[in-house]
């Protein structure tokens, strides 16, 4: 039986999501697509507080109806991490900071997370 995701930890400057089981073992280390310089992934410690199959993103510039696989790790849901089917579909390759601030991910990792984290689960997103 797979054991649930103790910790995570993102890693902006090599655009990496590493996921911890509660013996502090690496269980996987996942490519990811955080902020644009002009809408930087902010650095903080927190954890899940919400977690959404599908749901609607709105920022000021945009509205993503059906993002699949969100966790919030933010409590304004301002900051989340999901899977980003667009960035899949248009080739376009995950460990580039990409986004308006949430941490993308390839679907498939997406969907495996989402499944294996618990909310409360402690995050913490570092330089």
């Amino acid at each position: 039986m797979l054991e649930l995701v103790a910790s995570l930890v993102v890693d902006l400057s090599d655009q990496n999501l590493t996921v911890y089981n509660s013996n502090q073992e690496v269980v996987r280390v996942i490519p990811v697509s955080t902020g644009k310089a002009s809408t930087p992934t902010p650095i903080f410690n927190s954890k899940v507080y919400t977690k959404y199959r599908s749901t609607t993103m709105r920022g000021r510039t945009y509205v993503v109806h059906g993002v699949p696989y969100t966790m919030c790790v933010s409590a304004n849901e301002a900051i989340c991490i999901h899977a980003a089917p667009w960035q899949e579909n248009a080739g376009q390759a995950f460990g580039v900071p990409r986004s308006n601030g949430c941490v993308r991910m390839p679907m498939a990792h997406a969907r495996w997370l989402f499944q294996n984290t618990p909310t409360g689960t402690p995050i913490s997103i570092q330089a």
